[in-house]
């Protein structure tokens, strides 16, 4: 944990409750978790970068990755694994640097290649079976932030970060 230099997420059940919202004119809408979202600024601020890997593309999802400052997304990925090895090439971290979020079957070929698993409360079975940590939180409900918590605080980062908001 106290190598962690990157945290890639996964978006639906992850950044989302999973739920995917279509409107009557094919618009898609997501609901993010602001908790989530004051965390992956949290461990920015803390020098840890922070990418997002998909296989969906949304432009709810780009709204809110250029909101919180998140630089790397790959969205429509068939390959998270092909992709995570990209995203650590730009960022110059070893896959063993990373800690990767995710719930279903497909990030399970690039968790195998990182440092840190976790997945949320309602990750599928399999998932939590092969994960390092399951957070208390499901998916879109704070299980972000929950586990950059985590990360903070084995890093004995949270401290200092949170030296910013208490008076």
């Amino acid at each position: 944990m106290k190598k962690i230099k990157a945290l890639i997420l996964d978006v639906d059940g992850v950044l989302t409750d999973s739920r995917i919202y279509i409107t009557d004119a094919g618009m898609e809408i997501k609901a993010f978790n602001a908790k989530d979202g004051h965390g992956i600024r949290m461990i920015m601020r803390a020098g840890i970068h922070v990418a997002i890997i998909t296989g969906r593309k949304s432009k709810a999802l780009q709204h809110r990755a250029k909101e919180l400052g998140i630089k790397h997304v790959i969205e429509n990925s068939k390959d998270k694994k092909k992709a995570l090895k990209k995203i650590a090439a730009k960022l110059g971290v070893d896959t063993s640097e990373i800690a990767y979020m995710g719930d279903d079957l497909v990030d399970l070929p690039a968790m195998a290649i990182c440092g840190l698993t976790i997945a949320p409360s309602d990750a599928v079975d399999m998932v939590r079976k092969k994960v390092d940590i399951v957070t208390d939180n499901p998916g879109g409900m704070g299980s972000v932030r929950q586990a950059i918590e985590y990360i903070l605080k084995s890093q004995d980062l949270y401290d200092k970060i949170m030296d910013r908001y208490v008076v």
